[in-house]
């Protein structure tokens, strides 16, 4: 079993979108059959006794395995899991959405905006997630038309105290103005051409989240909600 990709949910609580449980993880899961994609805590990592269960799959838009080309492979229709690609993905990512939310005066449901009473404004929810297992210049691009965080140079050669420099786009151009979070504390925001900078302070599982606004003129919303994940693991140096 390996983990593929995680990201703590309650994060974006602070950025003003929903979660279906505080504190909880969503992350990609391998497995000799193929990808789960799952949310709840990793094992090991959980401070109860839940279990993780599995994303529904009608929340699953899309799973992608890629190979060091950069060459991928999609199932935009989730029959069941695990997600088998004929073999193991040097980069894998996943698209979930959770639909529209509207934030009310009795609490924040789970419906469009022009469906709540008393609205007092309301979000197009999309997650993504991106895990690289190995790395290629090929990955040194965005690899879908989705929110996704870009590592511009190799990360599996750096270590604690390096400094890694990221693009954040989304269908393939900068995201201006995107909060990125590393280790569960915010590090700054994108510049103009999309671009941040961030210092690894660990060995481990990395994973780095960003997240993105955008206007929707819909009387079901006001904005979308991106958030985006890449991680990676670094094994410790001696």
């Amino acid at each position: 079993m390996v983990l593929l990709a995680v990201f703590s949910v309650c994060l974006l609580f602070l950025l003003g979108a929903p979660a279906p449980a505080e504190g909880h993880l969503l992350w990609l899961q391998s497995e000799p059959a193929g990808l789960t994609l799952f949310h709840g805590h990793p094992p090991g990592l959980g401070h109860d006794s839940s279990s993780p269960m599995e994303v529904p799959i009608e929340n699953v838009l899309r799973m992608s395995c890629f190979d060091e080309s950069g060459n991928g492979a999609s199932r935009d229709s989730i029959g069941a899991y695990p997600i088998d690609f004929g073999g193991p993905c040097a980069a894998s990512s996943a698209l979930v959405s959770s639909g529209y939310w509207t934030k009310t005066p009795y609490g924040t449901k789970n419906i469009p905006k022009n469906e709540a009473e008393s609205p007092i404004s309301g979000w197009l929810s999309y997650e993504s997630v991106k895990h690289l297992a190995k790395w290629s210049e090929a990955f040194a691009a965005p690899l879908t038309g989705d929110l996704e965080i870009v590592p511009l140079h190799d990360p599996f050669s750096l270590g604690e105290g390096d400094k890694l420099r990221l693009l954040v786009a989304l269908e393939g151009k900068p995201a201006t103005g995107a909060i990125v979070v590393y280790d569960g504390k915010p590090r700054g925001e994108t510049d103009s051409e999309g671009h941040v900078s961030i210092k690894l302070r660990r060995s481990g599982l990395q994973t780095i989240l960003a997240s993105y606004r955008t206007p929707l003129e819909s009387e079901k919303a006001d904005e979308v909600v991106r958030t985006a994940v890449l991680s990676f693991a670094l094994e410790e140096k001696p």
